[in-house]
């Protein structure tokens, strides 16, 4: 029998999901992981024409280089990190925290390294063969929260698990007796996506900004 849990969450996201949700979400950073760590943890906060300002800083102070290395941008150290960001952004603190947002995207990096990740594909790659650890290892640092790392794997092409919201309000939609689990929510998003002509990541963050805006 075929499954019509994906036509129906098609239907109820149909719904719901604002006109241009598809090109609603940033293309992002998925060869140039440096800058989806630095555009990350601004997005989770700022507009997304401030991010812009932010990584076009960045580009243009370290035009030599690739940016798609996190050892060098952890081993390039806090002060180097400040002076890239610019005047407007090199001293600004996370919202919140009494911390620099620099510090915080130099301690992302240097956890990840410690992990392996070098490049984009290494990051991909790793939150797919190792996504407690790399989620313990982003979370585990001051100033970064779920919705930051969520922008972060957005940003890099990252395929991560969906939260117990998104696993609810997945369920809910389409019925059933039991819960869903994180891997059955993931591919009934990639289903709902084809229906979409769009994909995974692109539904899943249309879905996310969408459980933002609920009432609390």
């Amino acid at each position: 029998m075929t499954d019509q849990r994906p036509r129906v969450l098609y239907e109820r996201l149909g719904e719901v999901l604002p006109a241009g949700w598809r090109d609603a979400a940033p293309w992002g950073y998925p060869h140039q992981v440096e800058l989806a760590v630095i555009a990350g943890v601004f997005r989770a906060q700022v507009p997304q024409s401030s991010v812009d300002s932010v990584v076009d800083t960045v580009m243009r102070t370290r035009h030599n280089a690739l940016l798609d290395d996190l050892r060098d941008l952890a081993a390039n150290g806090v002060p180097a990190l400040v002076q890239a960001l610019g005047p407007r952004w090199g001293d600004t603190n996370v919202l919140g925290v009494p911390v620099l947002r620099a510090e915080v995207i130099h301690s992302a990096a240097a956890a990840l390294v410690k992990l392996g990740v070098g490049t984009a594909e290494d990051l991909r790659r790793i939150a797919i063969e190792s996504p407690d650890d790399v989620e313990s290892a982003i979370l585990g640092v001051r100033g970064l929260g779920p919705r930051t790392w969520e922008w972060i794997a957005l940003l890099s092409h990252v395929r991560i698990r969906p939260d117990a919201q998104m696993k609810a309000y997945v369920g809910n939609a389409v019925g059933g007796e039991k819960p869903l689990d994180a891997a059955e929510t993931t591919e009934l998003l990639r289903l709902t996506a084809r229906r979409f002509a769009s994909d995974e990541r692109i539904l899943a963050h249309a879905v996310r900004e969408y459980l933002d805006g609920l009432p609390a």
